[in-house]
């Protein structure tokens, strides 16, 4: 014990001791950060006040076209439900088009139209002729791609008013219109444990995914980061050495949890600095006050984060043992990645259906257990028996990895210059003593 401690305390001062963990650990949140949030704010620099032409053949119906596409955005009046998501957000004072109406809609002005997009003088124009219309198909044509959310607000934008205008010609008023045009607004509500919770699924979804993504940095940082420490000391033959003092069973378990101790350094202090820059931004967003994390996920949370961890990076020592360089480490690392990647695609379904029969026994699978069963806990929590049952399997699966790594870990170390075939590996399990 007491050498698997000194190699613990080793592995975890020599590498937070570094320059690079402590750039990597302050930085990568302000980079993260801008790499979210700039390219918005480059479409809102780079926007501009677009000039546009809206066809159609009645002008009432054009002008209100025109106030309605230069209201500011997040006041469309489509629906209750988007105007509460969108109150929080302050409104865009500057006007985003510049728009005339031109009542001549025949071919020859849309060919006359045409030249002035091309020639740029106009930015695009609204097709709304009275065929267009009555077809439900209204061209927009411009220089540019029409992006996904403008797209979205002229066609609702659009339909509002058509079908205003279809009411008005039976004779329904426009407070009769919004009476039957009000939409109605789905509030997801879910039992458990017998009272009812609110929430939407893409809180849920979010706790999952954050699970996932550290899960999975954790893997590749520092499952990577073992196996090069074990090539490091095995090609300076440091090894031999280290083996004459203390068991192969104590390297590879004081290798691994250093390692992790720093993996779960780096995690905590991004955890405190998210947590200290997203509490006033959840504050601000209504959006964001129905995502209430339980205690009991938070420790389901670390109980497989932890598991996760010993379980993927044992077997990246068995695969530093194994080779001889860092390439062919990368190479048999494709079979550790597998099953995360595979958890990643289980994820939709999983959050839809938790309790689906096969979702309860791919959650038992200890390769997919520390993604799938979390994600089955955070939106519906199972039987006590099956967590139990989930973290016994677990458990178990890794001191059997552990013992097998432990004997490849033992012999191949020593092993130099070729790397061993699956019928040598195999004797080395039968043959070797941890």
């Amino acid at each position: 014990m007491r050498n698997m401690w000194l190699i613990i305390r080793r592995e975890y001062l020599e590498r937070v001791r570094t320059r690079s963990f402590l750039i990597l650990t302050l930085l990568l949140p302000g980079i993260m950060t801008v790499v979210m949030l700039l390219p918005g704010k480059l479409i809102n620099m780079g926007g501009k006040v677009q000039h546009l032409v809206v066809v159609t053949s009645t002008p009432q119906f054009g002008e209100t076209v025109r106030q309605r596409l230069l209201s500011p955005v997040g006041d469309t009046g489509d629906d209750d439900e988007a105007n509460e998501d969108t109150s929080a957000a302050k409104p865009n004072p500057e006007p985003e088009y510049i728009i005339d109406l031109d009542a001549n809609p025949t071919e020859v002005e849309r060919a006359v139209l045409r030249d002035k997009v091309t020639s740029q003088a106009i930015d695009g124009y609204l097709w709304l002729s009275d065929d267009a219309i009555a077809s439900g198909k209204v061209t927009w044509t411009s220089r540019n791609m029409i992006s996904f959310g403008e797209r979205s607000r002229l066609s609702a934008s659009l339909n509002r008013i058509i079908q205003y205008e279809r009411l008005a010609k039976n004779g329904v008023t426009a407070a009769q219109a919004d009476g039957l045009l009000k939409p109605v607004k789905i509030e997801a509500v879910r039992m458990e444990r017998g009272r009812e919770a609110k929430g939407s699924g893409g809180g849920k979804f979010l706790e999952v995914a954050v699970m996932v993504m550290l899960l999975y940095m954790a893997v590749l940082l520092y499952g990577i980061s073992v196996m090069r420490s074990v090539l490091e000391e095995k090609n300076s033959r440091i090894m031999e050495v280290l083996l004459s003092s203390a068991s192969s069973t104590e390297l590879m378990t004081g290798k691994l949890l250093g390692v992790g101790a720093v993996g779960l350094t780096q995690i905590l202090v991004w955890a405190v600095m998210g947590i200290v820059f997203a509490l006033p931004a959840m504050a601000m967003q209504p959006s964001f006050s129905d995502l209430q994390i339980p205690p009991g996920v938070l420790v389901a949370f670390a109980v497989f984060f932890l598991l996760g961890y010993l379980l993927y990076s044992t077997m990246y020592a068995a695969i530093g043992a194994i080779t001889t360089t860092e390439q062919e480490g990368q190479q048999l690392q494709f079979f550790i990645i597998i099953p995360l990647v595979l958890s990643v695609f289980m994820l939709a379904p999983v959050v839809r259906n938790p309790d689906a029969p096969a979702m309860v026994w791919v959650s038992m699978v200890p390769f997919f257990a520390p993604v799938v069963m979390y994600a089955r806990i955070v939106v519906q929590t199972p039987p006590v028996w099956q967590i139990v049952l989930c973290l016994l399997l677990l458990i178990g699966t890794i001191a059997g990895i552990m013992v097998l790594c432990a004997r490849i870990y033992r012999i191949g170390v020593l092993i130099y210059g070729k790397r061993p075939n699956l019928p040598e590996i195999l004797k080395w399990l039968k043959y070797a003593k941890a």
